[in-house]
């Protein structure tokens, strides 16, 4: 057998080739982000000043929000998004359509709550989450760590279900937007 003698450039050599394979497109930075940056969302809540579950839930079909909309005695009404990722997007577009309403937006991620306040479609100061769960109704928490499941909480309804237009002429029925039995 010839063994040769290792050879100090070799490591050299060795470390030069852990890049191989990548290609030259690789972003690196992308990749650390991707694998190191902020978690996507687990939940998204909004908190809206609107007592009425079911006209709320129309008004997010109105503005392409798709959320389990809960009254809570006292607050008005916490929706839970569909999709945890569109929070801020859907924030801005009901805020945009409630536009002399405050929202308030929790964003549950693994490590911890970040608050976003909005109005009229603007982002405005970002509230203390821990404060405002300390001084909202224990349905709100529970909606928020996902110990209450929105769908089957008590008045309940489902936004950003139906067509725009019949979402529309619900609003503005005498009899409150409720379907005949």
């Amino acid at each position: 057998m010839n063994e040769r003698p290792a050879d100090p450039g070799d490591e050299q050599g060795d470390a030069q080739g852990l890049g191989e394979g990548l290609g030259e497109d690789f972003d690196f930075d992308a990749a650390f982000q991707r694998e190191f940056g902020p978690k996507p969302p687990v939940r998204s809540v909004l908190v809206v000043p609107v007592a009425d579950a079911r006209k709320l839930a129309e008004v997010c079909t109105l503005a392409g929000v798709r959320a389990h909309v809960v009254p809570v005695r006292g607050l008005g009404c916490v929706l839970v998004t569909h999709d945890p990722a569109t929070g801020e997007d859907d924030a801005q577009k009901l805020s945009a359509v409630l536009r002399q309403a405050q929202l308030l937006l929790l964003t549950v991620r693994e490590e911890a709550i970040e608050g976003q306040s909005w109005t009229a479609g603007e982002r405005g100061e970002d509230p203390k989450p821990g404060l405002l769960l300390s001084v909202w109704p224990d349905q709100v928490q529970q909606l928020v760590l996902g110990r209450l499941d929105p769908a089957e909480a008590a008045g309940a309804a489902q936004g950003g279900e139906g067509g725009r237009a019949g979402a529309f002429w619900r609003l503005f029925r005498k009899d409150g937007g409720r379907d005949e039995a």
